[in-house]
């Protein structure tokens, strides 16, 4: 409970001085109109994000051997599909079906591995155990 508590405070701070710093950036200097901006969404998502979990987790996270087991499983499997998309996207390039830069190989990895870890575990706790 002590790690959430110091989570929470680390997190409104830094939250706080991101916004702060966004509305100097606005109110000062007309140059940095887009970065102030930029800095005060970035931080109204972490107070958002930190307020939703210091409300869920206010009586600890649940980890029990289902959780842990089906978050395993999870995480396997997305390392599976991400390994696959890879061996795919070689294949793709081997043969110039699409002309692929390396940033947008590393964002197409990026997002598979997050919606496959996610929409797996997802998937996983509505199934129930795993066999």
């Amino acid at each position: 409970m002590e790690k959430l508590e110091k989570y929470i405070k680390i997190s409104y701070t830094l939250s706080l001085i991101c916004i702060i710093a966004g509305i100097v950036l606005l109110a000062m200097f007309a140059d940095y109109h887009q970065t102030g901006i930029s800095l005060i969404n970035i931080g109204s998502i972490i107070l958002f994000v930190t307020f939703i979990r210091a409300k869920r987790y206010r009586s600890g996270p649940v980890k029990d051997e289902r959780t842990i087991k089906i978050g395993a499983y999870g995480l396997s499997y997305s390392w599976l599909v991400t390994f696959i998309l890879i061996s795919l996207l070689f294949w793709v390039e081997e043969f110039e079906l699409a002309q692929l830069t390396v940033k947008n190989v590393l964002a197409i990895l990026m997002v598979t591995m997050l919606a496959t870890a996610k929409g797996i575990q997802w998937y996983l706790f509505r199934k129930g155990d795993i066999d």
